[in-house]
């Protein structure tokens, strides 16, 4: 996969994001949904947007062609990050949150928007073949870095969750106790009946 189609890949994880939000108001667990997929749309977006800072915003604020257009864009990314983290700590219940989140994300798409139709443009025509090479590994791991420093499985789930998690672990690894106990798991018991 190049550069390219790793950026087009993360478009089309964060719009699938954005349009299984709204989906997540109606049901049982509604807050719970919401949340957890509104802070996996953050986490997307700070992974896809460090990941171009590394890959595409440092070469490209080298030429004077592109400076102005990569340092419009990041301020465009704090403002939308603002919107999005705002969004989140908004009570769930609170009225008119759907309008909230279709004016931050229409904020995303105009982002992104710019990205396919003017950044990436830009860096085909500015950077040579190696350096767009260079920056696709740059993307790869700059995204693994991101998403590594953010927040894991354990810190996405709530209480209950972490919680159920831990019974069921324990229940496990009692019953591989108990079972190596007697004898059922490995050899050692199958030694000891052929003396």
């Amino acid at each position: 996969m190049d550069l390219w189609q790793l950026i087009e890949r993360d478009h089309e994880n964060i719009a699938h994001l954005i349009r299984d939000i709204p989906y997540a108001l109606n049901g049982s667990g509604v807050v719970r949904s919401r949340e957890r997929l509104l802070g996996n749309l953050i986490d997307e977006f700070e992974a896809h947007s460090a990941a171009l800072e590394g890959a595409l915003y440092a070469p490209l604020r080298r030429h004077e062609a592109t400076a102005g257009l990569v340092d419009a864009l990041h301020r465009e990314h704090r403002t939308v990050l603002k919107g999005l983290t705002a969004l989140a700590r908004r009570r769930s219940s609170t009225a008119g949150w759907l309008d909230a989140f279709e004016d931050a994300t229409f904020h995303l798409d105009q982002h992104l928007h710019r990205h396919g139709h003017e950044l990436l443009p830009a860096a085909r025509t500015q950077l040579s073949s190696e350096a767009i090479e260079a920056a696709g590994r740059d993307y790869i791991r700059a995204r693994m870095k991101a998403l590594k420093g953010r927040r894991g499985v354990l810190g996405r789930l709530g209480s209950e969750e972490v919680g159920l998690i831990a019974v069921v672990g324990a229940l496990a690894a009692g019953v591989g106790y108990l079972a190596w106990r007697s004898g059922s798991l490995g050899t050692s018991g199958s030694r000891r009946h052929a003396h």
